[in-house]
Order: C-alpha cells, then sequence, then structure tokens
C-alpha cells in the first residue's frame, strides 16, 4: 500500500497520462486489491471497457439500491455479459423503504454508501469515472488521491479527471461501445429513478439528480476524507 506522499508523487508522474495507461498502472500497482465502481449511467462504461482489455478479473462494483430504473439493470446485464466483467452486485443491509420521500441523504447512505464502505474494506484502490467537470463539488479532482474510510486507507484513481462530457463521448462513439438508453432521452446523469428526471437545455450535467431537494451528492465521494 502506498503512503500519502508517495501517491501524490505518483499522482504527478501519472498527470497527461492517457485513462487507459492510469487504469493499467492501477491494476499492476495494487494486484487483486484495486476495484471499479461502475452504475452503467455515464463514464464508467469508459472506465470498464477499457478494464475489459487490461483485467477482466478486476471487481466492477454496482450498488444495487433496489430503485434502479428498469433500463438501467437491463443495460448491466448486457454491458457486463458483452465485456466479461467480473460484475459483483452490492446490497443495502436492510430496507427502509421509500426514505427518499422524507430523508434523502438517510436513503443514500443505507442504499450507497454503507454498502460501499463495507466492500472498500477489502481493497487498496478504488477506480470511478468521477470527472472534475461535473461540479463545484468536483473541481480539483487529481488523478490519484489517498483518502481514509473509517480509517482504512485507500487510493481513490481518477482517470477521467481532466476528461470532459465531449471526451467520453467520444471515447464511447470511436470504440462504438453501447451506452445507457436514457441518455438519449434527455438524462445526461443517471441515478435511482425517484431521484433522477431529465435535464433542460442548457441545464449542468447533474442539474436531473435530486432536482429541488437542495442536494448534489448521494455521498459516495464524500465519506472519505483525503488525506
Amino acid at each position: 500500500m502506498l503512503n500519502a506522499a508517495a501517491v501524490r508523487e505518483r499522482a504527478a508522474e501519472l498527470r497527461g497520462v492517457t485513462p487507459e495507461r492510469i487504469v493499467a498502472w492501477t491494476v499492476a500497482t495494487f494486484p487483486e486489491r484495486a476495484a471499479l465502481t461502475v452504475s452503467f449511467g455515464g463514464g464508467g462504461v469508459v472506465l470498464a471497457h477499457m478494464l475489459s482489455r487490461i483485467d477482466r478479473r478486476v471487481p466492477v462494483l454496482f450498488l444495487e439500491t433496489g430503485f434502479h430504473f428498469p433500463e438501467t439493470l437491463a443495460f448491466k446485464d448486457q454491458f457486463a455479459e458483452r465485456y466479461g466483467l467480473n460484475l459483483v452486485e452490492l446490497r443495502p443491509a436492510t430496507d427502509p423503504g421509500p426514505l427518499y420521500r422524507t430523508d434523502p441523504d438517510h436513503c443514500c447512505w443505507i442504499r450507497k454508501v454503507e454498502p460501499l464502505q463495507r466492500a472498500l474494506g477489502g481493497f487498496d484502490a478504488w477506480i470511478s469515472a468521477v470527472r472534475s467537470d461535473q461540479g463545484d463539488t468536483r473541481a480539483g479532482l487529481d488523478i490519484l488521491e489517498y483518502h481514509q474510510a473509517n480509517g482504512h486507507p485507500i487510493v481513490k484513481v481518477f482517470p477521467l479527471a481532466g476528461w470532459s462530457r465531449d471526451d467520453v463521448w467520444r471515447y464511447i462513439r470511436e470504440q462504438d461501445i453501447p451506452y445507457h438508453p436514457l441518455l438519449d432521452q434527455g438524462f445526461t446523469s443517471i441515478g435511482c429513478w425517484p431521484c433522477t428526471r431529465a435535464t433542460r437545455p442548457g441545464e449542468p450535467e447533474r442539474a436531473g439528480r435530486w432536482s429541488g431537494m437542495g442536494k448534489t451528492e448521494c455521498g459516495l465521494h464524500t465519506f472519505t476524507v483525503k488525506v
């Protein structure tokens, strides 16, 4: 496991390197201790495609919240089968019902954050498709970051940190990668159906998530502490 100083050094060395090489570096540096999280609603399919050409044994974690669009579940199964992904589905320990109506933060915690926290205890590196242009809460991301998750050190890897939405779509088209069908229906960021709507022309990419709730993040990328 790399320490915080070593992670910062490696991040500096990897700036300007292609995302595919960053994924390959992660898999080689953390053998059997790296995982990719994918929601199958956005840029994660790009990283999943890259990973399928590097090492299909690496776990691809999917948070089965119980509130996904039917299109998400169907697309997830089709994509995983097509590219031979080592898909691991994470589920909440309890089912609190439609908590999204009264406490969406707690709902996200039970259905997303807590299951991922449990899973991350078995890994040293967490690869994610988060990009720095997705909003103020994600600005300033580095390619590699050293974090603590409930006292467990983990290296968060953001191969697409410097990419734009156009870069993601360019890769999808060039590689002829299938993508979530709702993206052709005005959705630009896809999560659970009760808290996701299509975006309007000119709105930010994530404007359709928790619209009108005063909420911008589910907590997956805020529960860890950057060192």
